[in-house]
């Protein structure tokens, strides 16, 4: 076993262990060692990138950090839980030609790459942010194109609120036309806004790997539940 692969397993274990979501993480591994684990391709999209820093936080720290932390945390735990994931970015840059406008070149390389991957399904990471400083919490965005984005949010968002944010009394919502990726997807996509970078306390937590670790955890848990129970 490479060494890689063995210490995303024992964090794994770990991180089931302090959560106490033992009997879950048993039930996800007897689920992918069957067919359903390759009913989809998971793309993973960690937001903004490059010289688009996303929201910033109350301490200056820029949300495209945050999205990839959890974003390449999240594909190990994916790949070790059986399913086939890819990254959209696996470092600070954007998707865009030369010459052209680069935002918008970057989201249309975006959802091309996500409809170029055969049975794919969209989780991208970003972080929310809000006049009011108590707002707090992760919420998900899903697509209004198919019938099972509400239902992947609706997985992710529960077990979060029962082992990571049992104060969390915030809803899923259906994108708009604003959300492009969503708007445009032609597979199962969610946008998951892991929480408040203009919340202090939460602005603080999203930046500790161990706190990134639990969010890409349940978000990989709460796929995995989608899979099991719905395809």
């Amino acid at each position: 076993m490479k060494k890689a692969t063995l210490i995303v397993l024992i964090v794994i274990f770990t991180f089931s262990s302090c959560l106490g979501i033992n009997t879950y993480f048993k039930h996800n591994f007897a689920v992918n060692n069957g067919a359903k684990s390759n009913r989809i391709n998971l793309v993973i999209d960690a937001g903004h990138g490059g010289i688009d820093a996303g929201t910033i936080g109350v301490d200056n720290a820029n949300e495209k950090d945050i999205n990839l932390g959890i974003a390449l945390k999240l594909y190990d735990f994916i790949r070790i839980s059986g399913i086939n994931a890819s990254l959209i970015r696996s470092g600070d840059y954007q998707f865009y030609k030369k010459g052209d406008n680069t935002k918008r070149s970057d989201l249309y390389n975006r959802m091309d790459y996500i409809n170029s991957v055969d049975k794919s399904t969209l989780i991208s990471i970003h972080q929310n942010h809000f006049d009011d400083e108590k707002e707090h919490g992760m919420q998900i965005w899903y697509s209004p194109n198919d019938n099972k984005s509400p239902v992947l949010a609706n997985s992710i968002l529960n077990i979060t609120k029962e082992f990571l944010q049992p104060d969390n009394n915030r809803l899923n919502k259906k994108s708009d036309s604003s959300y492009y990726l969503l708007h445009k997807a032609k597979v199962p996509s969610v946008m998951v806004e892991c929480g408040f970078m203009s919340n202090r306390e939460e602005n603080k937590k999203l930046q500790d790997e161990k706190y990134q670790n639990k969010l890409a955890y349940l978000i990989m848990l709460g796929l995995n539940i989608y899979i099991t129970e719905e395809l």
